[in-house]
């Protein structure tokens, strides 16, 4: 048994798993720490895009495909230049993440990385047992990115979305398009009933990530999203164009409470954790603040139970439950954030680290009837 047994257990290969090894290594005070990483690699990954932003220089900067100081957002409203010089939004894809830290774990002797499924985790006396389909492994803790059936069965009583979206990069024979500016979001050619718009990341001048995104309940049919991209090619920039790559995603946006799904000796991380902030669907700097937040309580003896913030929470749910009523009226909310408040204020709020002023100021400008009855409601109902 010694021979399969580890300090940590990580199940899942996936961007939070990855994210919480990588941080395990870079730590001097887990040297010593035996750390085994569980995944199971029988599908071809999707190579997907990642977008975040942060201040500075960052410890992903060397494998970015772009970064912007310069950000649009486009309405009915009007169109809005946002600054993104302070808080720089950048871009990564998946295979570039996941082979940049996988050569990192690969040169590291307290690491191991396994190909098993597992098929349940259960606790005998104080020590856990991973139970695979090759083999049994022990551990200490686990971390634990797979989906808990609870969600499944419940997600229907609390308030819950779906981002989903699809995504071309294409590239066109003249240069079309401002490689120093992305368009955050643009709600000039969309399904007028949901809050849908379009994305668009320049990685050159001939080359972008051109993406139509929902905030909804259902998914499209994959016509759909690729009609809304031919006509904003054809409108905004040219129609003489070839997709080189295709990305599709769907990603919950839910109120559920998903840290009731940990317990003392396994952590759910990742979307199963509840790692994906729910009014937005931003994940990975989520990953990499909640990875270091677990190492932390580590070295103080804490719980290793992410919580989210109790103000955030509220204020996600009550922004969910506008959207879940009133799904038409994202543009709206999202124009009147934006154009009322500096950028940086808003990445603040978004990122969870904003001031009370600022929070106070956000909230009163996105104001509505919509929005003040949903308020009232969150006092008292799980799913608005």
């Amino acid at each position: 048994m010694k021979q399969n047994h580890y300090d940590y257990i990580i199940v899942g290969g996936g961007v939070s798993g990855l994210h919480l090894s990588y941080s395990f290594i870079n730590d001097e005070y887990f040297k010593n720490h035996k750390i085994l990483v569980i995944d199971n690699s029988k599908s071809k990954k999707q190579n997907n895009s990642f977008s975040f932003w942060e201040k500075g220089i960052g410890k992903w900067d060397s494998i970015l495909e772009n970064k912007w100081s310069k950000g649009k957002f486009h309405s009915k409203f009007g169109s809005i230049e946002m600054d993104f010089s302070n808080y720089n939004y950048k871009t990564l894809n998946s295979f570039s993440f996941s082979n940049f830290v996988k050569k990192n774990l690969k040169q590291n002797n307290q690491i191991k990385l396994v190909k098993d499924t597992i098929l349940k985790i259960r606790q005998e006396n104080k020590k856990l047992i991973v139970v695979g389909n090759k083999k049994n492994y022990y551990a200490n803790h686990v971390f634990d990115s797979r989906p808990n059936k609870r969600f499944k069965k419940e997600q229907n009583n609390y308030t819950s979305l779906k981002q989903h979206f699809l995504g071309w990069v294409v590239r066109t024979k003249k240069a079309k398009f401002n490689k120093d500016s992305f368009v955050f979001m643009d709600y000039r050619i969309r399904d007028k009933n949901h809050t849908a718009f379009t994305y668009v990341l320049p990685f050159k001048e001939n080359e972008a990530l051109i993406e139509h995104t929902y905030f909804s309940k259902n998914e499209c049919e994959k016509k759909v999203y690729e009609n809304y991209i031919r006509d904003y090619m054809n409108n905004y920039y040219t129609s003489d164009y070839e997709v080189i790559k295709s990305e599709f995603g769907v990603i919950p946006m839910t109120s559920y409470p998903f840290y009731i799904d940990s317990t003392k000796n396994i952590t759910k991380i990742g979307s199963a954790g509840g790692w994906i902030k729910p009014s937005t669907g931003y994940s990975f700097k989520n990953c990499e603040k909640n990875t270091l937040k677990i190492l932390e309580n580590i070295k103080k003896g804490k719980s290793l139970i992410i919580h989210p913030k109790t103000k955030y929470k509220f204020l996600d749910n009550i922004l969910l439950g506008v959207l879940s009523q009133y799904n038409h009226m994202g543009e709206m909310i999202f124009y009147k954030m934006i154009k009322k408040n500096k950028t940086e204020n808003v990445l603040r709020f978004l990122d969870e680290e904003s001031s009370l002023l600022e929070d106070i100021n956000i909230i009163l400008s996105v104001k509505s009837k919509e929005f003040i009855k949903v308020f009232f409601q969150s006092f008292y109902k799980k799913a608005l």
